[in-house]
């Protein structure tokens, strides 16, 4: 619901060592303790996804940060698609005098396979030793609605620096860009002046930093969507064309209000406009209007698509003709008409609450997506308040929509961000959050306001701010999530296989002080899922106080598994450590009063572990 509130080394000395491997790792560890910053400063590429056959530009940005200059430096960089190396290394070598910062520049022609993530690895070297190790996801997909990566826009002002706001979000692999309250009014987007405009709240919009967004963006290969209700008009909507027989009034079974169902964004504004009023979506001549006006916005703007709202499911309503109806039942013959209407412009649609989803899930949008919040219940009745109910409403939403990736709006930390804005977020509860709506197989609506994060509805609501370490691990979140989307979002199902991990307690529904593993097969693999949530006192996503546990890492544990088919290997990832790459696990077989199982030991797990077994030799 947009509610549009205004407002080192553990050991000091080097031991000798025979195996000339062993040597070589401490060596590492040495560079390592005399730079005070990595050497590879950042890993990026020239767009967020690619197009099979496409070519992708690596960018590798080195700092010597050591005592003395280096030469004969190497930089090898490989590209692997899960486990599996998928060409030959490509190499450059490098000097570097102390403090100097260079940049090396690397191209690889992606596959001509479509819908495929890759980890780009890149190892800095000196003297044959490594010195530095760093990842990058690489999305090949002809399209961004397999696999969404939805990130935001809302600074439409004057001198606003589009270049850096787009480069940012583009370093995280967003692919789509929801364009927020960009437009002049809700049931009149597109005014008379196309260069500038106040919107409903009075801000100052410019149409050229709209033109701009949209124009580095789609260099960026991301797609722009268009922000405006599915059925909101503001005051003055009459002399605009729009019929007092379409509104949608609150029947006489409803005690939440009484008249014509409004909604109150502000208490004042310098336009005069306090109020959205509502229209019956599923009345023709309403339709008709509202998507006349969106097809302006494409005529007027190079938009890719319509991203629509609503504020949710209020109980019964009544039309002018006295008919009564539920919001939420409109919403798949309303989507659909709006889906035919702008043609082969793509839809988006936000059912708030998740209320009336499964009606959005079956309807002909290109993406599904629902703001959630944790006073809204699902099918069975249940709170969507815990981590456990994000999943479940993951996969039940991909099982309704015949596979697509559910895209969730949750704001962080809210009622905290509210109340003590220009604070930071807490961490470990962006970390698990984010973990949960991943490994389920969703994606997030978080990134946008010059690579900042939302905590707010209202987009603008600039609250809360992202760490470092905050910053960091969102990257190599993202990293991971494009790497590895072939596992998480591409056709696997849930299963109910036993895993057990022996002097840990561990659940399936993801309770507190307990390790979360569930697990998921393909045709090619079987997963397990993994979160931390030991230490963890509480199970709400939210955190809407600013407080959650980090959860308390372990190491060197093991887990046992009972496979629906035969295993050859298994693997572990982790966007935690070793920069996302893959480490295979040595496990053995045997047999129980449970079934088969194979059993490996875990080297850790901070926050979310991905442990897949290849069901054919790799």
């Amino acid at each position: 619901m947009k509610r549009f509130s205004l407002r080192v080394g553990k050991f000091a000395g080097i031991f000798l060592l025979v195996s000339s491997i062993f040597y070589s790792f401490n060596a590492s560890q040495i560079y390592a303790k005399e730079s005070s910053e990595k050497m590879i400063q950042s890993v990026t590429t020239d767009k967020s996804m690619y197009n099979p056959k496409d070519t992708v530009k690596i960018s590798v940005k080195l700092t010597n940060k050591m005592k003395d200059t280096i030469n004969n430096g190497t930089i090898e960089v490989k590209i692997k698609h899960l486990s599996k190396t998928v060409d030959a290394k490509m190499k450059q070598a490098f000097s570097l005098k102390k403090g100097q910062s260079k940049y090396l520049k690397f191209e690889w022609k992606a596959p001509t396979e479509d819908f495929k993530g890759y980890l780009i690895e890149v190892d800095a070297k000196h003297n044959k030793k490594e010195i530095d190790t760093d990842t990058v996801g690489v999305d090949v997909s002809s399209s961004w609605t397999k696999f969404p990566r939805y990130g935001y826009v809302w600074d439409f002002t004057k001198n606003v620096n589009t270049t850096e706001r787009i480069n940012k979000l583009k370093d995280y692999h967003i692919n789509a860009l929801q364009f927020y309250d960009w437009k002049y009014r809700h049931h009149k987007p597109i005014g008379d002046n196309l260069d500038v405009w106040d919107d409903w709240s009075g801000r100052p919009i410019y149409g050229d930093a709209i033109r701009n967004y949209i124009s580095k963006a789609k260099d960026a290969n991301m797609v722009n969507m268009a922000y405006n209700m599915a059925y909101a008009a503001v005051t003055g909507y009459e002399k605009d064309g729009v019929k007092q027989d379409w509104a949608l009034y609150y029947s006489d079974n409803n005690d939440r209000g009484e008249g014509q169902f409004k909604f109150k964004m502000a208490d004042e504004t310098p336009t005069g406009i306090t109020h959205l009023y509502f229209f019956d979506m599923s009345n023709k001549g309403w339709q008709n209007y509202i998507f006349k006006e969106m097809n302006k916005v494409f005529n007027a703007f190079d938009f890719d698509g319509w991203h629509s709202d609503t504020v949710g499911e209020w109980g019964e309503m009544q039309t002018a003709d006295g008919k009564t109806l539920y919001v939420k039942d409109t919403y798949t013959e309303y989507l659909n008409s709006a889906k035919k209407a702008i043609g082969n412009k793509y839809l988006a649609f936000n059912p708030v609450g998740a209320q009336g989803i499964e009606n959005a899930n079956v309807s002909d949008v290109d993406v599904i997506y629902a703001e959630i919040w944790p006073w809204d219940r699902d099918s069975d009745g249940e709170l969507y308040d815990s981590y456990y109910s994000l999943k479940k409403e993951i996969e039940q939403s991909r099982i309704e929509s015949g596979g697509k990736s559910l895209v969730v709006p949750a704001y962080m930390n809210y009622d905290y961000g509210e109340k003590n804005p220009g604070n930071a977020f807490n961490t470990p509860s962006v970390i698990l959050t984010g973990s949960t709506v991943y490994a389920a197989g969703g994606s997030r609506m978080e990134l946008g306001d010059n690579g900042n994060m939302l905590s707010n509805e209202y987009f603008p609501a600039q609250n809360l701010y992202m760490t470092d370490e905050l910053k960091n691990h969102t990257e190599k979140m993202y990293d991971f999530i494009v790497a590895y989307e072939n596992l998480l979002r591409d056709g696997q199902t849930e299963t109910k296989n036993r895993i057990e991990v022996p002097g840990y307690k561990n659940s399936k529904y993801g309770e507190p002080n307990k390790i979360w593993a569930y697990s998921k097969k393909d045709d090619d693999h079987e997963i397990i899922q993994m979160i931390n949530l030991l230490g963890v006192t509480k199970d709400d996503w939210r955190a809407t106080d600013g407080e959650k546990e980090k959860p308390e890492k372990v190491k060197n544990f093991e887990v046992k598994y009972y496979p629906s088919e035969e295993i050859n290997s298994v693997w572990i990832a982790s966007p935690d450590s070793s920069d996302g790459r893959s480490k295979q696990l040595r496990f053995t077989k045997g047999s129980d009063k449970h079934g088969n199982y194979v059993k490996f030991k875990v080297p850790s797990l901070e926050y979310w572990n991905m442990i897949y077994m290849n069901k054919t030799t790799n």
